[in-house]
């Protein structure tokens, strides 16, 4: 160093240096600092620019055309999509600055730009994590979609399988379910190309018409054989049957032209065979309810013929039933007109004349109303079900006065026979009188003549009164049957104690006369027979039979009833 340069002036030189060297030292560990936080932006504003939006809001494009609501919604993330890349292209500007403001030792500018790129990345960041995130959720209808699909395969499978396995029950529609499950195979084609060319609403479309088709094809599967039975088994002998009860009912001369039965069958026919057309193809939908409706129809007719048959019958009988009746009425009329003309004042048959001038119109009438109705029938151009309703107004109306006239007829008879009967009982009671007098007469009994002579002449009486009542115009029949019932009961009365007392005396008599043999060896005997005579000669028959039977008992202990039955026959 040369001795004439100061030393301060060395030491002054050397601290610029080393203030110089410091200053480049500080903005080159800026520069870097920078350049590092520069390649972190630039690796996350890389990452944000490569997540495929663009690609994802294209698919979520298509799949949105099947639901008005989904795409709205992406109309609204596609705005927010590009409002986003404009963030980004703006951000792309601000890191393009940055790297020319470090080449150019502007690390001011560039340390500004970078705090600002930091803030916006962060917020463009969320944004596509955002979008992302809404984008993902629908295309994430792909895999479900296939995942669907892939579930429906297994389920073709399985009803393939099952109708394999069914064949002999499914014989005569299993060409219309293998045809199903071909159009089943077609859709899942068509999906797989619907799906490649993004189409996700024919996809859909696809899969929904997939499973449509693979339920219907198992519910036709366990249905068939029973819709079989009942078209080709069922109802064909239900159409056997009502034809055969058509013709039979036809045969039996049953109107039936309203029941319009050639045309319905005809109509069930076509549509039996329609539905078997469908069934065939294992197109069962409605088959059920058409073949329900047929069995309907069919019952139907079955039973409207066995009405108008019932009917048909009814109205016969009820013709006949008509005829008789009116027959009836005039005779009716007839026995109430003789009984009014001989015993009018007898019976107290003044009412019935009213009854008797309708008469010929009455009859008149009925008569005209049963030629009207037989016409109809003959002219077989009614169905019975209608004519039945003016046979059973006609019959109501002939039984209704058939009936009245009846009630007139019994009481006439009644009236009749019981003055019939009042004149026969007279007879039998004057008959019973005559035998109960004879039998008093008879026997001489001491005490009969008083006990019974008053009871005797009431007899008489009554059956007097009763001949009187007899004699009467009109005759009060209820009073007469008042009177005969008591004068029976009185004569009849009086003729079993007759009966009985007439008994009682010959059992005393009998028994006394048996102990008379006794009387003179017995004294004791002797004496209680007295009592009993002289109970006998009182007329205390049941005191002196007490008295003397007691008498027979003494003398026979073991057979003293036996003693005196033989005496009395003997006697």
């Amino acid at each position: 160093m040369p001795e004439n340069i100061p030393f301060a002036a060395v030491v002054a030189v050397l601290i610029v240096l080393a203030l110089i060297i410091l200053f480049f030292l500080v903005k080159k560990i800026q520069s870097e600092s920078l350049k590092n936080e520069l390649k972190d932006i630039n690796v996350r504003f890389t990452a944000v620019q490569t997540v495929p939006l663009t690609f994802k809001l294209n698919k979520a494009t298509y799949i949105a055309k099947i639901n008005d609501e989904l795409q709205l919604q992406v109309e609204e993330y596609r705005e927010k999509y590009d409002q986003c890349q404009k963030h980004l292209e703006q951000l792309q500007g601000l890191i393009d600055g940055i790297e020319d403001n470090i080449a150019i030792r502007n690390m001011r500018q560039a340390k500004e730009s970078l705090r600002i790129v930091k803030d916006n990345l962060h917020d463009s960041e969320a944004e596509v994590a955002e979008i992302e995130q809404f984008l993902d959720t629908i295309t994430e209808r792909e895999n479900v979609q296939r995942e669907y699909s892939n579930t429906l395969k297994e389920k073709y499978r399985e009803v393939k399988q099952y109708a394999q396995d069914r064949m002999m029950d499914l014989s005569f529609a299993y060409e219309g379910i293998e045809d199903r499950l071909k159009v089943c195979e077609n859709l899942f084609s068509s999906f797989e190309e619907q799906i490649y060319a993004n189409d996700f609403v024919k996809a859909q479309e696809d899969l929904e018409y997939i499973e449509k088709n693979i339920k219907e094809i198992s519910e036709s599967i366990d249905a068939i054989p029973e819709l079989v039975h009942i078209s080709k088994g069922v109802i064909p002998i239900l159409i056997d049957e009502v034809e055969r009860e058509y013709d039979l009912t036809r045969q039996s001369g049953v109107y039936l032209g309203h029941m319009n039965v050639d045309t319905r069958m005809k109509e069930i026919r076509k549509n039996l065979n329609e539905t078997l057309k469908k069934i065939s193809a294992a197109m069962i939908d409605g088959a059920k309810g058409n073949l329900d409706a047929i069995k309907n129809d069919l019952n139907s007719i079955l039973e409207n013929l066995a009405i108008e048959n019932s009917a048909h019958d009814k109205v016969k009988k009820d013709t006949d039933r008509i005829i008789n009746t009116i027959n009836d009425i005039e005779k009716t009329y007839n026995y109430i007109e003789t009984a009014y003309k001989t015993d009018r004042e007898k019976y107290d048959l003044a009412e019935l004349s009213d009854v008797l001038k309708v008469k010929e119109q009455t009859i008149a009438g009925y008569k005209k109303d049963y030629t009207d109705v037989m016409a109809v029938v003959s002219a077989n151009m009614t169905p019975s079900t209608v004519v039945i309703e003016r046979t059973d107004k006609i019959l109501n109306e002939v039984k209704d006065t058939d009936d009245r006239l009846h009630g007139y007829k019994s009481r006439i008879d009644k009236a009749s026979n019981d003055e019939n009967h009042a004149l026969t009982q007279i007879v039998k009671l004057q008959i019973v009188l005559n035998e109960v007098e004879v039998k008093i007469l008879q026997y001489r009994l001491p005490a009969i003549s008083l006990s019974y002579k008053e009871d005797l002449k009431t007899s008489r009486d009554s059956i007097n009164d009763l001949k009187v009542l007899l004699s009467a115009i009109p005759l009060d029949i209820p009073k007469i049957n008042e009177k005969l019932a008591q004068t029976i009961d009185f004569v009849y009365h009086l003729y079993n104690n007759v009966n009985n007392v007439v008994g009682m005396a010959l059992m005393v008599e009998n028994a006394i006369v048996l102990g008379n043999k006794y009387r003179s060896s017995y004294p004791e005997v002797d004496a209680e027979l007295s009592k009993a005579e002289f109970a006998y000669l009182n007329g205390e028959y049941t005191q002196s039979l007490t008295i003397a039977i007691a008498c027979i008992e003494k003398l026979f202990p073991k057979d003293s009833d036996q003693k005196i039955m033989e005496y009395a026959k003997s006697a």
